[in-house]
């Protein structure tokens, strides 16, 4: 090599740029040897926007020479590009700025080490840390891999929940980070992948499956909402970028999952379960798809109402008529508990004594039947302590 040239290797998480640049194209939880080749315009202009070399003042444009995955000790899979950059003269002033994954991670950190000159050292960069250096110049500079060159690794856990670390100590804080972690990219990139294909399965009309498509389609977006609630009340705004991506992706993909400012929790519509009851008033998965709008219109719906509250308690009974035998019946019957307690409430401020009176023996009685029926269980305790609320004063 002479001192015109200098080479990179970068290495980022396989499933960050998967969830980045969408490089699983037949969304079978894989991305084959053919869609990195498919990809490689998108993975060339990420580079490009991402890593950026100044030599003696003036921007040096890269070449991608190469891009593969790349596999380290652990079997965890990295995007590995090979990239040049040639420059006009001698480099005599080198500036390197990356800023790797800052979509997903404001603060993330990549490790890099720098061989120029015959002089190597570690480098971490973040989105306000630019590598800087002179070099004497009759002297060639290469950058290249380990023996002599930059080795950009987007490590994603050590990025986000620690400050860089020496190179000998990155397996011992990766480790002991991943189990602060609810909402990641890898699982996110999953479950989206998962919903993309299903709602390919449920758009074809024919399809002997659609039902169960339906069905499994609503369980994932409840399942992301619910991973999204968990993180913002375990970590508050920290990964706003993957929630602003979530909600993103799911409404390109036609799935409404939203934030709902009054109750501060993120939501499912519920559209799938409400059309695989629909398509399936009596299918395997009815009992639990109905369960679901029952609880989203639970959680969501004003407790002062009254019509509203007595249309929601009919329904709930319903639903125990038709399904006595339901897995979760101890959380729909304390659901109606709350109702009756609402209603006893409302009608004591209305001034209908006979109505308040009759609600309020109701609410306790649901609540009797839950501790009695589920003992030992979070519901019964919740019943018991509504049920201090009801005693008579």
């Amino acid at each position: 090599m002479d001192g015109h040239i200098l080479h990179a290797v970068v290495r980022l998480p396989l499933d960050d740029v998967d969830l980045l640049l969408r490089l699983d194209r037949d969304l079978d939880g894989q991305v084959s040897a053919e869609e990195i080749d498919r990809s490689t315009a998108l993975i060339r202009s990420y580079l490009a926007k991402h890593m950026r070399v100044v030599a003696n003042g003036a921007p040096v444009a890269e070449s991608l020479e190469r891009v593969a995955t790349w596999r380290d000790a652990l079997e965890a899979q990295y995007v590995e590009g090979d990239v040049s950059y040639q420059t006009v003269r001698a480099v005599g002033r080198l500036s390197i700025h990356t800023d790797f994954l800052t979509e997903l991670y404001p603060s993330h950190k990549t490790l890099g080490h720098i061989s120029a000159a015959g002089h190597e050292e570690p480098f971490t960069f973040d989105s306000t840390a630019t590598y800087e250096r002179r070099f004497a110049p009759d002297r060639a500079v290469t950058v290249a891999t380990i023996a002599g060159g930059v080795v950009i690794l987007g490590l994603l856990v050590l990025a986000r929940r620690r400050a860089a670390a020496a190179a000998a100590g990155i397996l011992l804080v990766a480790a002991a980070a991943r189990a602060d972690v609810i909402m990641s990219a890898s699982g996110l990139n999953a479950t989206l992948k998962a919903m993309e294909n299903l709602k390919r399965q449920t758009a074809a009309d024919a399809n002997p499956q659609r039902d169960e498509a339906l069905f499994q389609l609503g369980a994932e977006a409840d399942g992301l909402a619910t991973v999204m609630n968990r993180e913002v009340e375990s970590h508050g705004m920290q990964e706003r970028e993957l929630l602003d991506l979530a909600l993103g992706r799911t409404k390109e993909l036609g799935v409404g999952v939203a934030y709902n400012r009054d109750k501060k929790k993120f939501f499912y519509d519920g559209a799938a379960f409400a059309d695989y009851l629909k398509e399936a008033p009596r299918g395997s998965h009815a009992a639990a798809a109905e369960f679901k709008l029952l609880s989203y219109r639970f959680y969501q719906s004003s407790s002062t109402d009254i019509p509203a509250l007595t249309a929601a308690a009919g329904d709930k009974k319903r639903f125990l008529a038709r399904y006595p035998g339901f897995e979760a019946n101890a959380e729909l019957r304390l659901y109606l508990a709350v109702d009756y307690r609402d209603l006893h409430r409302r009608y004591l401020e209305a001034r209908d004594h006979a109505n308040a009176a009759r609600y309020r023996q109701l609410a306790r009685a649901e609540c009797l039947h839950i501790a009695r029926r589920y003992p030992r269980t979070e519901q019964a305790d919740a019943a018991r302590q509504l049920l201090r609320t009801l005693a008579v004063g």
